[in-house]
């Protein structure tokens, strides 16, 4: 009997594991596609879905009232970054500039406090030694 209860459940037909996420999948693309068509329809002109939004001004300044209030002058409103940079190349130039000339400032008073040089010239070199002889050679060695 055993082996009655068993050939029992084997025989049982096994559901796909697959058949779930499949109709789950049907089920969706059946809802998707029906609302598509209510869409398409333009539901929205025969049935009313309660109050729509109204369109409202977005808050903050606009544009045109700032061009109402300080004119109608056109100018560049974004920063103009070439010329910036140039500026700040400039400003850095300027800055070497300056300090080179402080450190060239510096070294002429250094110089000014040395003592000054003489106007005569200094006495003739001595002239130099004449070369000495040549060393000896050294003995020979015996073979």
């Amino acid at each position: 009997m055993a082996q009655a209860g068993t050939s029992a459940t084997a025989a049982a037909p096994r559901r796909p594991l697959w058949a779930g996420p499949l109709v789950a999948g049907f089920c969706f693309a059946l809802t998707y596609g029906v609302s598509q068509r209510l869409i398409g329809l333009n539901v929205g002109e025969l049935i009313r879905f309660g109050n729509g939004f109204d369109v409202q001004v977005f808050p903050g300044t606009s544009l045109e009232s700032l061009r109402l209030r300080f004119g109608e002058a056109e100018a560049e409103i974004r920063a103009d970054l070439e010329l910036q940079e140039l500026q700040r190349q400039q400003q850095e130039q300027a800055k070497r500039q300056a300090e080179e000339a402080r450190r060239l400032e510096a070294e002429l008073r250094q110089a000014d406090q040395l003592q000054p040089l003489p106007d005569e010239p200094l006495a003739d070199p001595p002239a130099p030694a004449p070369p000495a002889a040549a060393p000896p050679a050294p003995p020979a060695l015996p073979r």
